[in-house]
């Protein structure tokens, strides 16, 4: 009995023992080929996560088809049949650092009929990944962080639906406070009256203070200490008034300029304004404090020749103690410039990047804008002169009284242009800077006019008489004529931003109008003593002073302080 429970064990033992050998015989990896150890090292570096691009925001899904994964192939082998029962130990959760076993069922399909993909940009052990960098017009930026120009940063974000700052214009229509546009400001917030049949209503509005200069008036002598020559009596005398140019000062004055929007985008608009220069005065006040005083002109005298004459330096006393000449000369000369327009600004391109600034070379983003403007111009230049003299001569005998003579003599010019205007402007913002540069051309007509009036009392009787010394009878009257002009204009302006809506301006202002009429041109010295009231002539005709329209140019120039306000 004992032998056979001998024989049994002994079966036992054997059948265990070739079960357990078949088992441990039965290849891991069977379609590998490859040891264990190795399948296992593939494995993990496929499982083994990147350094994440942080300029991609959240993380992306992860591909798996390029994963390597473990297949049961002993799984396998029975997947024909009816599926084994798995034990506790094999079907638990794999633990961290593990490698985790797919079952062939789910995973034949895609690991068998798949090839194994391998991303080249997907670092290896040892290896560096770099974050990508943006490239912009003042050099590579990381992304992200907000530099100037209304806040927007260095992100190029105002693009198409920001206001067209790529130059196509704004597609989406849309409205953020702040939005720079280009270095245009829209609030969205602000009050909108219907004024403008209740279209959108982003506008500007700025007022400067101007300091300019302008071309001198060019004035023949006027007033003098003797001839201008080295004919006596009264030789080589000085001149006291004229001869030079006046209203050569600084000039004071003011503009403004005001407009709206039609689109929020600022694509079209329409803006108006005006400027003016104070009248601006030079004078001269002589009488018994220069003597002698004297008045220059040249004279025509008949010669022996019926066909011509001869011009004489001579003077027209007014304060002269030695022949009992006594009296007064005022000379008073005004000039005064303003003008007005009113044009259309459209929008042609603009282009944005980002660039370093500063002494501690910070990245700043600028934006620049440009575009054309079409409109109406006029401008008028008003100036004049006034001499007004009175002397007093003693009589010819002990009985007789002094005779007294009160000349008023006016020469005045006015010069009014109207024309089409076309402007360029371009504005470019580094953060809370902004320059502005602007050509305009003004073509069209100038209307040129020119006064001349004189009269002279005698005794203080009435009527008086028609005529003074410079204007008299061949001269005296209303001239009027028209003529092509152009009026170019160039201002360069630097501004900084003080809120959104507030800007401090500073800038540079260049005006220039051709075949203009000022009045010293207008003065003629050469009189003929015949047409002198004073001089008692029988006919007072003649052709001397005379008239003709004599052009010249103008400019005007100077500094601007102003603020703009933008809403």
């Amino acid at each position: 009995m004992s032998q056979r429970l001998n024989n049994t064990r002994r079966i036992l033992l054997a059948v265990a023992a070739a079960t357990a050998t078949a088992c441990l015989s039965t290849p891991a990896f069977a379609q590998s080929g490859s040891p264990p150890v190795n399948g296992i090292e593939q494995s993990a570096r496929a499982a083994w996560q990147p350094v994440r691009d942080l300029s991609r925001g959240a993380a992306e899904p992860s591909d798996a088809s390029g994963q390597i994964r473990l297949v049961d192939h002993q799984a396998a082998a029975s997947s024909t049949h009816q599926p084994a029962q798995r034990s506790q130990s094999q079907t638990a959760q794999p633990q961290a650092g593990q490698l985790r076993p797919v079952s062939h069922a789910h995973a034949a399909s895609s690991v068998l009929s798949e090839p194994i993909l391998m991303d080249d940009s997907v670092p290896m052990d040892g290896q560096v990944m770099l974050e990508p960098m943006q490239q912009y017009h003042g050099g590579p930026v990381s992304m992200g962080g907000s530099y100037g120009c209304d806040d927007m940063g260095c992100d190029g974000a105002c693009g198409a639906s920001m206001g067209g700052c790529d130059g196509m214009g704004c597609t989406s229509g849309s409205c953020s406070n702040g939005d720079p546009m280009c270095g245009e400001y829209r609030d969205c917030d602000s009050v909108r009256p219907c004024l403008t049949l209740c279209w959108p209503q982003d506008g500007w509005f700025s007022a400067e203070y101007l300091m300019w200069w302008q071309d001198g008036m060019s004035l023949p002598p006027l007033a003098s200490t003797g001839r201008l020559s080295s004919r006596d009596p009264l030789a080589n005398g000085s001149i006291l008034y004229g001869g030079n140019d006046v209203i050569t000062d600084n000039l004071n004055g003011g503009r403004i300029d005001f407009g709206f929007w039609f689109d929020e985008c600022h694509t079209w608009g329409i803006g108006a304004g005006g400027f003016g220069l104070d009248r601006s005065t030079s004078s001269f006040a002589g009488g018994s404090q220069n003597d002698p005083l004297v008045r220059p002109i040249i004279t025509v005298l008949p010669s022996s020749d019926p066909n011509m004459d001869e011009l004489s330096e001579a003077v027209a006393l007014v304060n002269y103690s030695q022949v009992d000449h006594t009296g007064t000369l005022n000379i008073d000369v005004d000039s005064q410039l303003s003008g007005w327009n009113i044009y259309l600004r459209h929008f042609r391109i603009a282009e944005q990047g980002c660039t370093h600034a500063g002494p501690c070379s910070c990245p700043t983003r600028w934006c620049s804008r440009s575009e054309h403007r079409l409109g109406f111009r006029s401008v008028e230049l008003d100036e004049g002169i006034a001499i007004d003299s009175n002397v007093m001569v003693a009589g010819a005998g002990p009985g007789d009284g002094p005779l007294t003579f009160a000349l008023q003599e006016s020469f005045r010019t006015r010069n009014q242009f109207n024309g089409i205007d076309f402007g360029w402007h371009h504005s470019r913002s580094i953060g809370y800077w902004n320059f502005d540069l602007g050509i305009q051309l003004g073509v069209g007509n100038i209307k040129q006019s020119v006064q001349i009036a004189g009269s002279t009392v005698i005794n203080g009787t009435s009527p008086a008489l028609n005529g003074g010394l410079l204007a008299l009878n061949s001269n005296i009257g209303n001239y009027e004529r028209n003529e092509f002009a152009v009026l170019p204009e160039f201002n360069a302006k630097m501004g900084y931003q003080l809120t959104d809506h507030l800007r401090a301006t500073f800038g540079y202002t260049f005006l220039y109008m051709s075949n203009v009429v000022r009045p010293g041109d207008q003065i003629e010295r050469i009189i003929d003593q015949s047409q002198v009231p004073n001089a008692n002539a029988p006919t007072p005709t003649g052709m001397f002073p005379r008239f003709a329209f004599d052009n010249t140019d103008y400019w005007a120039q100077g500094l601007n302080f102003g603020l703009n306000y933008r809403w």
